[in-house]
């Protein structure tokens, strides 16, 4: 004790070095534990794996929401190692989610199966703004799965969901073996553009959301909101082509592209309301992959441009 006072400043240094130590210790040693339980799991053939959620609880920031509109996050799960490697069993398992004070979840389902001829399932989480988001502000999301039989295993993985007050906002949503990914478009424009002079108006004149209401077919087609521009490899993804984006594109910006004899769509352009969510669905060659972005990819299968209302 004597000691302790004489040296307090080192004493103190010291007892920061344990707790420091001991922090990243306990930490360590979870994060071995997770992987050996992981191994011994897998020598008995059990797999139960997701692309977002991890053993250790993989962490992701995400900065493209509009913090108004509810944000949808879609988590896949499988049974497999690999092509060769897959549970022969069912594996239930269920679902948490947690959030920060400022957002409401709700899950898309509390339990589930990934029956063994399915190889895979999802679930989403739907969050919802319960406050007032102003740029920079941010939301904590954790969600994790724990199998209930044919063993115990637990995934998991935490969202910090960031506000960007951006005039226009994209994502897609996607899973492994999923048939086909869904394009989420967010115009936040309150306002419209004079494109081509008519009535009263001028190139360049603003309108509002009522005012536009109140235009002619005609007339509305003078102006925007936004108009995006959406391009991929027609190899890859195949456009549904009843969405009334795609019956509805503009006929100045629009390719195809021929393969083996026949034409597919690889570009088209389309106006987008003020103020309005819109999404699109494409088909994929490969189901095996997960083009979910901006979670799993850091960049988009799909190319989105846009020009919105000044």
């Amino acid at each position: 004790m004597k000691y302790i006072r004489e040296h307090k400043k080192l004493s103190i240094i010291i007892l920061i070095i344990l707790v420091i130590f001991l922090i990243i210790s306990l930490t360590l040693g979870r994060y071995i534990l997770n992987i050996l339980n992981n191994f011994i799991l897998e020598t008995k053939s059990f797999y139960f794996n997701s692309s977002i959620l991890t053993i250790n609880n993989k962490g992701y920031s995400i900065n493209n929401w509009d913090g108004v509109n509810a944000y949808t996050l879609t988590i896949d799960l499988n049974n497999r190692k690999n092509a060769k490697r897959i549970t022969k069993a069912d594996i239930s398992y269920d679902i948490n989610v947690t959030c920060s004070d400022n957002v409401s979840c709700t899950l898309s389902k509390t339990s589930s199966v990934i029956y063994s001829t399915d190889e895979s399932d999802s679930y989403q989480i739907t969050v919802t703004p319960v406050k007032n988001f102003y740029e920079g502000d941010t939301a904590t999301v954790s969600t994790s799965v724990t199998s209930n039989s044919p063993y115990t295993k637990t995934l998991s993985a935490t969202y910090s969901i960031g506000i960007k007050k951006s005039k226009f906002s994209y994502n897609i949503e996607d899973s492994t073996n999923a048939k086909y990914l869904t394009l989420n478009l967010t115009n936040s424009i309150t306002y419209y553009e004079v494109q081509t002079a008519f009535s009263n108006y001028s190139i360049g004149d603003q309108i509002s959301i009522d005012d536009y209401a109140n235009l002619s077919d005609s007339e509305k087609a003078n102006c925007f909101s936004a108009i995006v521009t959406v391009e991929f490899d027609p190899k890859v993804l195949f456009c549904d082509l009843t969405n009334n984006l795609y019956i509805n594109r503009l006929s100045n910006n629009y390719e195809e592209e021929t393969i083996d004899g026949y034409k597919y769509v690889k570009k088209f352009s389309f106006k987008m309301n003020a103020s309005s969510n819109r999404n699109i669905i494409f088909y994929k060659d490969d189901i095996t992959k997960n083009y979910t972005y901006p979670i799993v990819n850091d960049n988009s299968i799909v190319n989105v441009t846009v020009t919105t209302a000044k």
